[in-house]
């Protein structure tokens, strides 16, 4: 017998009914275009395949999840060993989705109380760095195609259709179940602070949560040849100096623009005090660059649409 479970607040790509991740089948209820309307909605938008209006929104059952027989267990096992790779999945479409995704349980479970409906404030850069595969389908027979077969014919009896999302968890879930992977970065637990980071809230606890996960990737980088002591004794500006050079740039051509976010930091961290006017868009670029750096580990080449890790340099400066 099949087992389906339904699933909240997984927002679909245009025009796309199923996704299939490691055997696990995600479709589209039948009334998804209902669902998806009562969804929060942030922009007035017209054109793609649903129209949306601004609105607060609440969760909505959007999708099922056909179980496979055989499941495997999670690669990403902080909280219950004995999870399943359903979990991984759910972190994963909603870091990728930017909405918190979470399957129906039991009316003891909870979940649908502690998850927040509301769309993430951040993490668009990442979502962008996913891979396009783009094909479209005929509506009159369902068939797809990809897009070089219909140049040149009118494209008003298609749908365009990005696949893009299917194709890349299916290829993330292998990389962090790889020993080198898991290894290197301890389970991934910083996956974790990242969806916790970019949800919506005051933008210093996203801030410091990224700066939690700068700081745990520095000792992820230098935890064979260098002390516990050692790394807590080190400055946080010599931190971030290095996983920014580890990912972006050689760290010493920046040395001078992180003193303004160490401030920062401090100021909220240590002292409690409010963050000045200029101090915003500062911390912003930082979690910006930091969904950057995510994209990297994931193995995936960063967006730079806002142009975060330059914006940052230059803001630095100017400030």
């Amino acid at each position: 017998m099949i087992m389906k479970k339904p699933v909240f607040n997984l927002q679909f790509p245009s025009h796309v009914n199923e996704i299939e991740v490691d055997g696990y089948v995600f479709q589209r209820t039948t009334e998804y275009g209902s669902a998806f309307s009562k969804l929060q909605h942030l922009v007035n938008s017209s054109g793609s395949e649903f129209e949306t209006r601004i609105q607060v929104g609440s969760h909505q059952p959007t999708a099922t999840v056909e179980i496979p027989d055989k499941e495997k267990l999670c690669a990403l096992a902080w909280a219950d060993s004995n999870s399943t790779a359903l979990s991984d999945i759910i972190l994963l479409l909603s870091i990728f989705t930017g909405r918190n995704v979470f399957v129906d349980v039991d009316e003891d479970g909870g979940v649908a109380v502690m998850q927040d409906h509301r769309r993430s404030s951040f993490g668009g850069e990442l979502c962008l760095s996913m891979p396009h595969v783009w094909m479209c389908r005929e509506r009159r027979t369902g068939a797809l195609l990809e897009r070089s077969a219909i140049e040149g014919k009118s494209v008003s009896g298609y749908d365009q259709l990005d696949l893009g999302l299917e194709k890349g968890l299916n290829d993330l879930l292998s990389l962090i179940r790889t020993t080198a992977w898991q290894n290197k970065y301890q389970g991934g637990h910083f996956l974790l602070l990242y969806k916790q980071a970019i949800q919506r809230q005051i933008i210093e606890t996203s801030f410091v949560l990224c700066w939690a996960i700068w700081e745990h990737l520095f000792t992820l980088h230098n935890r064979s040849w260098m002390s516990e002591r050692t790394i807590v004794n080190l400055s946080g500006e010599e931190k971030i100096r290095f996983v920014y050079g580890a990912y972006f740039q050689q760290p010493s051509k920046v040395a001078s623009e992180f003193a303004q976010l160490v401030k920062t930091r401090n100021r909220i961290v240590h002292y409690g005090m409010p963050v000045r006017p200029e101090d915003n868009d500062a911390m912003e670029r930082f979690v910006r660059t930091t969904e950057r750096v995510v994209a990297v580990i994931l193995g995936l080449l960063p967006s730079f649409v806002l142009e975060g890790a330059e914006d940052l340099r230059r803001t630095l400066r100017e400030g």
